[in-house]
């Protein structure tokens, strides 16, 4: 899917053969995590030294449940994020990271990402492990990419210092176990967000 930014996309293809002049795409800051998922001191949150990639990781996103019995935990996130103006094409990568373990037999998994990107509705990310499925692993990872056309024209956003807007998720993990016997655990490990440019022509990196 393509998304818009300041969208003009007859005018981009201009920048496409144009080589990129900044290697430095976004800058991220102002991160919080808000949730049942993620109390106050449980979340950590770190920013590469390149700067693209914002992680959050959690130290007690989920639940252990046995016997009949149900959970839902939830984690808002949210991250302002400023882009280098210039016109070019550009990913948005989400990478959630949990693990768990179920019983065949009377029990139910899912966990779940939706996010907001500059206003932009991102398409859901969930993975279901329903009732008469088995599992069992202490790593997964579910992965989305969004690209992006950005028309930022550098004669007003270099002045500016980039384009500026927000990157909102919301995590979810939900469980239920129905049978005497049954049982299930869920542990979210981390949401980690990369946004980088792959093709076209950054006039000027994001400044603070």
């Amino acid at each position: 899917m393509i998304q818009n930014i300041l969208v003009s996309t007859a005018l981009f293809a201009v920048g496409l053969a144009t080589p990129l002049l900044a290697q430095h795409t976004v800058e991220w800051s102002n991160a919080t995590a808000n949730g049942n998922g993620c109390p106050a001191g449980t979340a950590v949150v770190t920013v590469t030294p390149e700067g693209d990639e914002i992680a959050w990781t959690f130290d007690s996103f989920g639940f252990d449940l046995v016997g009949p019995s149900s959970a839902s935990r939830f984690c808002r996130l949210s991250a302002s994020a400023k882009l280098s103006g210039g016109f070019y094409l550009a990913d948005l990568k989400q990478e959630l990271t949990y693990g768990g373990i179920k019983t065949r037999v009377g029990s139910r998994l899912s966990v779940g990402v939706q996010s907001r990107f500059f206003g932009k509705n991102l398409p859901a990310l969930v993975r279901d492990y329903p009732d008469g499925t088995s599992f069992d692993s202490l790593f997964e990872s579910a992965v989305a990419i969004d690209k992006f056309v950005i028309y930022a024209p550098p004669s007003y956003f270099c002045r500016e210092g980039g384009l500026s807007g927000l990157f909102q998720s919301t995590l979810s993990a939900n469980g239920q176990v129905t049978s005497s016997r049954g049982s299930a655990s869920l542990a979210v490990q981390g949401q980690n967000v990369t946004f980088k440019a792959t093709s076209g022509w950054l006039a000027c990196p994001p400044q603070s």
